[in-house]
């Protein structure tokens, strides 16, 4: 029984890790899909509707566009999150020593995010659109002497969001649309197993951390959700925006995998399937632009993101382990953005734009996984109509992380974090981004 109890201890606590965190990995919302917005750190986004990326963050916005549009967009993010100071520890029942291992050095990794967008306009009420893009996703890795090599080495999210959206404009001065989002999600996640920890455990004379494994798991999904929103001009050169994106609900499937297991754990840490729900939370946004004279115009938004939809997450496995609870215990965030747009000339358009990026992740419950807090967004940007038809954007933004305190115990054998330790550190951040864009009109 108490043989039993250890080992199903490790299996439960690692599967419980590997599912949660491809939770929160989907949480890290991926907000580069316009270089036009980005250059005024998206504020008034929700507002606009002057360019086909608007779409993304209301499918009202294309009411007022003439003609076909074309945009086609490109963002590399460049992030760096290190660790300041980490430190890790063995629970006391496995003995308390010390984790050896580095701090694990930049653990994000760069990306490229891709975004397209088309409308047509079917007279003067009604406009038809598609959106492609990546709403989601994320990508952390480290070495294998991380030190917290036990609670993450590899962390991969990638999500494909696939919008079909109609706008209809009944007046001059009020716009609606709506959108249907099909998403595709696509996980892995590894990390380094205590299979030493494990047998020892079971009495076996055998020295935590003597034994590393690893563990793999992938899962991918298709689902389905929606999105509504709604224009209104109140006022020559006044702009009111509100739109809403639905939760997704996705329900992962795919294998885990095991490595460098010891013959005694073979039966109980063998290759399964398994399966878990992965939600994408929905959010309300709401943006104002107004026009200060024939050159000027203000911007701001507001975006509010039902984080708190992460509570609890049930893991199944196919080998009969029965299924496995764990708390997330996120928070509902805000998005509070302020910005302007200078028109230079007849074809040179210059913007500029600050937010507060709020987290939803909790000081308590941070991971390495998702190093993540509270951010500062410092944007520039322009757009230069090279003809009537052709007009190029492009922007820049650096991003300032608070700090990032991770502050993990190891807890007894019913704990998730005990055969990966304690783990105790601070993470500083910051993020470049570099947009660009081509819209064609016709």
């Amino acid at each position: 029984m108490i043989h039993h109890r250890w080992a199903g201890a490790g299996l439960a606590a690692l599967a419980s890790f590997v599912i949660h965190d491809a939770a929160q990995a989907s949480g890290y919302f991926l907000r580069e899909q316009s270089a036009v917005g980005q250059g005024a750190s998206f504020a008034g986004v929700t507002a606009r509707g002057d360019d086909p990326s608007m779409i993304f963050f209301n499918p009202a916005a294309m009411a007022w566009l003439p003609g076909n549009q074309l945009a086609i967009v490109g963002s590399g993010i460049f992030p760096q999150a290190e660790a300041d100071r980490m430190t890790g520890r063995r629970a006391t029942l496995l003995g308390g020593s010390v984790i050896s291992g580095g701090p694990g050095g930049d653990a994000i990794s760069d990306a490229f995010v891709p975004a397209t967008y088309a409308t047509v306009a079917l007279g003067d009420q009604w406009h038809i659109g598609l959106g492609i893009t990546s709403p989601f996703g994320l990508i952390t890795k480290y070495g294998p002497d991380f030190v917290g090599r036990y609670h993450a080495q590899t962390t991969s999210l990638r999500t494909i969001n696939i919008t079909p959206a109609v706008s209809w404009r009944p007046t001059e001065t009020f716009s609606i649309g709506a959108g249907l989002q099909i998403q595709y999600a696509d996980a892995r996640l590894s990390s380094a197993v205590d299979f030493g920890g494990v047998l020892a455990g079971r009495g076996a004379a055998v020295l935590p951390g003597s034994r590393d494994g690893r563990s793999t798991l992938t899962g991918d999904d298709t689902a389905i959700g929606w999105q509504i929103g709604a224009q209104w001009r109140p006022l020559p050169g006044t702009m009111l925006g509100l739109s809403f994106r639905s939760a997704i609900f996705h329900e992962l499937e795919g294998d885990a995998k095991f490595e460098g297991v010891p013959a005694p754990l073979a039966t109980t840490f063998r290759d399964t399937g398994g399966r878990a729900r992965l939600t994408t939370p929905e959010s309300l946004a709401f943006g104002v632009t107004q026009a200060i004279g024939d050159r000027f115009t203000l911007l701001a938004g507001a975006e509010w993101t039902n984080w708190s939809r992460f509570r609890t997450l049930t893991v199944q496995f196919e080998n009969g382990l029965p299924n496995n609870v764990t708390e997330e215990r996120w928070r509902d965030t805000v998005f509070l953005s302020i910005g302007g747009e200078y028109r230079a000339t007849d074809t040179v358009t210059l913007r500029a734009g600050f937010a507060w990026d709020q987290t939803p992740v909790r000081d308590t419950t941070r991971t390495p996984r998702i190093p993540d807090s509270n951010r500062y967004w410092l944007s520039a940007g322009l757009s230069w109509a090279v003809t009537p038809s052709i007009t190029v954007s492009a922007a820049y933004t650096h991003i300032f992380g608070s700090a990032a305190d991770v502050d993990l115990a190891a807890g007894g054998p019913t704990s998730p974090d005990f055969l990966r330790g304690s783990l105790n550190g601070s993470y500083s951040a910051s993020v470049d981004i570099l947009s660009a864009q081509l819209r064609f009109s016709f």
